[in-house]
Formats: C-alpha cells, sequence, structure tokens
C-alpha cells in the first residue's frame, strides 16, 4: 500500500511539476533568491551565526548534566564482585545469604511494594 502511494505521489508531483514548467520553476527560484539576498534576512542569518556557538555550547552543557542525572538514576550505587556478590541502592544478592530487599523506598507510602 506505501509503494502505491509513493508511485501515486510521484506521479501526480511529475504531473503537476511539468505543467508549471522550467518558467514558473525559474520564478520561485528567483524570488527564493530575492529573499535570501534581501538585508533584513542577511542581519538575521548573522545574529543566528554569531549566536550559535553560545548556544550550542549552553545545550551541550544541559545535555551533559541530563546524562549525568539519569547516568546516576540509572547504574545508582552498583557493585559486583568476583565473588558473585551484586548490590545497588535497593538491595543486595550474595549466593550464600541469598536476595535482600530495601523495601522501605518502594512505592506509595515509601514501605508498600509496587
Amino acid at each position: 500500500m506505501n509503494k502505491v502511494l509513493l508511485l501515486v505521489g510521484a506521479g501526480l508531483g511529475y504531473v503537476l511539476g511539468a505543467r508549471a514548467g522550467r518558467e514558473r520553476y525559474d520564478q520561485i527560484a528567483d524570488q527564493a533568491n530575492k529573499l535570501w539576498t534581501d538585508p533584513r534576512v542577511q542581519t538575521k542569518v548573522e545574529e543566528a551565526k554569531t549566536k550559535a556557538p553560545e548556544v550550542a555550547a549552553m545545550v551541550g552543557e544541559q545535555a551533559k548534566s541530563k546524562a549525568e542525572e539519569v547516568k546516576a538514576k540509572v547504574t545508582g550505587h552498583e557493585t559486583t564482585s568476583s565473588d558473585d556478590t551484586y548490590s545497588n541502592e535497593t538491595g543486595s544478592y550474595d549466593p550464600n545469604a541469598g536476595v535482600q530487599v530495601d523495601s522501605t523506598g518502594f512505592g506509595p507510602g515509601g514501605d508498600k511494594l509496587p
């Protein structure tokens, strides 16, 4: 079905483009060129170029900060040792002692498991 729609869209675009012809294409290209070379547009382009590094640095710092927050939430304080024990903020596992879960921080009310 998607291929049929693609072919219909391509055929329709071809027919409409052929009807408009080269003259209409040239008109659109000329108007786009006039707009791009307009001093008001170029002023805004230069402003954007000047601000881009500043904005990129700010966004980069925010992304780095959020990544660190997510990493802390995902990994917590996990440790896995060579003797097959494992622990994190919510509990631990020891092959000899079994699983121990800290249930005080789960669910509504703090003492109920979800």
